[in-house]
């Protein structure tokens, strides 16, 4: 069920946000990568990323198929949009982690002491301490892919997606603890904080040699189209 009330005057990119409409309902995970997934199996990690009218790379981040990589940040505030303190990432071959403290998203009224991300052997999971949207209190551990739309008059419709889960195309888990959408004016943005990938790559089929080969047959039917 959905709860509509006033968000007050929000301000970003002259966007005015005047309504969130919060309603927490599961959601299907997508199968795409996340930004910074190691390319090849092991653990990955990052702080904050932004897409959209400026984009900020994931910081800080890690990725590692062996031994315990970890790195800090002091503080990112380098879009309007996002303000965090004390980032900290790290990656593993088969766990990842990522804690970001005081965050702030202003436009969408997102306030949290800290949020974080695990992953351990292909199982994920995201906390929220004190995490609050227009004022109203966020579960601290909520399932995955909680999703709450965002509706913002004259402008479009946003979503906050809480412990999003993905599962990737080579078998890993990617979790992110809360992704943002925000329709502003010109150029959507998303923001994601505090994500971690681990689990295993699938192995790759093993290929045949020349002489084991099969001769190709021509085979005549439609091919699905997908994008």
């Amino acid at each position: 069920m959905r709860h509509s009330h006033a968000a007050g005057r929000l301000t970003a990119a002259g966007a005015l946000i005047t309504g969130l409409v919060l309603a927490a309902t599961p959601a299907l995970a997508a199968p795409n990568a996340a930004p910074n997934a190691a390319a090849a199996g092991g653990g990955s990690a990052y702080g904050v990323t932004v897409s959209g009218p400026l984009d900020v790379p994931p910081v800080p981040a890690v990725s590692s198929r062996s031994s315990l990589v970890s790195k800090h940040l002091a503080r990112e505030d380098l879009t309007d949009l996002v303000d965090a303190s004390a980032l900290d990432v790290g990656a593993s071959a088969d766990r990842a982690r990522s804690s970001v403290a005081r965050v702030a998203v202003p436009t969408a009224q997102l306030r949290a002491s800290a949020i974080g991300a695990e992953c351990v052997g292909g199982h994920g999971s995201a906390h929220l301490a004190r995490a609050t949207l227009a004022g109203r209190a966020l579960d601290a551990s909520p399932p995955p892919n909680t999703t709450i739309p965002l509706a913002v008059n004259g402008v479009g419709d946003g979503a906050l997606i809480l412990n999003k889960q993905q599962r990737m195309a080579d078998g890993r888990l990617n979790v992110t603890a809360v992704e943002l959408r925000l329709p502003l004016p010109g150029k959507a943005a998303t923001v994601r904080i505090a994500s971690a990938t681990c689990g295993r790559a699938a192995p790759e089929a093993p290929t045949k040699t020349p002489s084991e080969a099969p001769a190709p047959r021509p085979v005549k039917h439609d091919l699905p189209v997908t994008g």
